[in-house]
Order: structure tokens, then C-alpha cells, then sequence
């Protein structure tokens, strides 16, 4: 159980079928309503939330070869990645990519605190840009 979850958390839809391959199928039935295709297609929404959280645009194919589905479907997998509130995002028919806006991230280490110092930074930096122009607005006035 504890390698399944490790996988729900951070992996993707290939380390769950490396998974199930090694313990077999047979492993999921001693959990109650933990069923193959729950299990796939949550590794699918997941696996896809990991590749957002790296790419700010996404072609089909990518997101087609990452969940191992047809490319017709991939439109299908980004709704319900949406639907689930854990991605937003808009796709782009002509140019066959998903554009994401936001994503869940699943694995917050050094990196992911690096990047949120960065933000919080700009965000500052940003904040005291307005507050300087404020002041500048009411002296001017005065």
C-alpha cells in the first residue's frame, strides 16, 4: 500500500503499470473500491498534472504519449483534469496544445520553495513599485 501511494503522489501513469506489472493486478482487490480503472485513470489526471507543472504549453502528442492514450482523447484527459479542479488550463485546437494556467503541484521540495521565494520576491518588488507611485500621486497633488 505504502508503494502505491508513494506513486499516487509523486508518479505517473508508467510507474503505476511498472507497479501492477511487478505485483500483478490481483495486488488492488485487497483494498475495498480501489479498482484497476479508478486507479488508471486517476495516474492519467495526475501524470498530466505533472507535466503541466513542468510546461507552460503542452502539445497533444506529449500529453497523448504521457498517458498512453490516443490522441483523439487527449481533449477528453484535460477536461477531466480540469473538471477535478486540479489544472486549469485552455486548449488550443489549431495549434494542438494545451496552454495551462495553473496546476496542482504534487512534489513541493527545493525547487518548488525556490520558485514560490521568486514569486514572493517579484511580488514585493512589484507591491512597492505601486506604493512608490502612490506616494509620488499625492505629493504631486499637494
Amino acid at each position: 500500500m505504502f508503494e502505491l501511494l508513494n506513486i499516487v503522489q509523486e508518479g505517473k501513469l508508467e510507474d503505476y503499470y511498472y507497479f501492477i506489472q511487478s505485483n500483478g493486478v490481483g495486488i488492488l482487490q485487497q483494498w475495498e473500491g480501489i479498482t484497476p480503472e479508478n486507479c488508471v485513470r486517476h495516474m492519467r489526471i495526475l501524470s498530466l498534472c505533472s507535466v503541466a507543472s513542468a510546461l507552460e504549453e503542452i502539445p497533444y502528442q506529449v500529453v497523448a504519449d504521457t498517458l498512453q492514450t490516443k490522441l483523439e482523447d487527449v481533449e477528453m484527459w484535460v477536461i477531466a483534469a480540469v473538471s477535478s479542479g486540479l489544472l486549469t488550463a485552455k486548449m488550443d485546437q489549431l495549434r494542438g496544445s494545451v496552454v495551462v494556467e495553473r496546476c496542482v503541484v504534487r512534489k513541493f521540495d527545493l525547487d518548488q520553495w525556490k520558485a514560490l521565494q521568486s514569486r514572493l520576491h517579484l511580488w514585493k518588488c512589484n507591491v512597492g513599485r505601486i506604493l512608490d507611485a502612490y506616494r509620488q500621486t499625492l505629493q504631486n497633488q499637494q
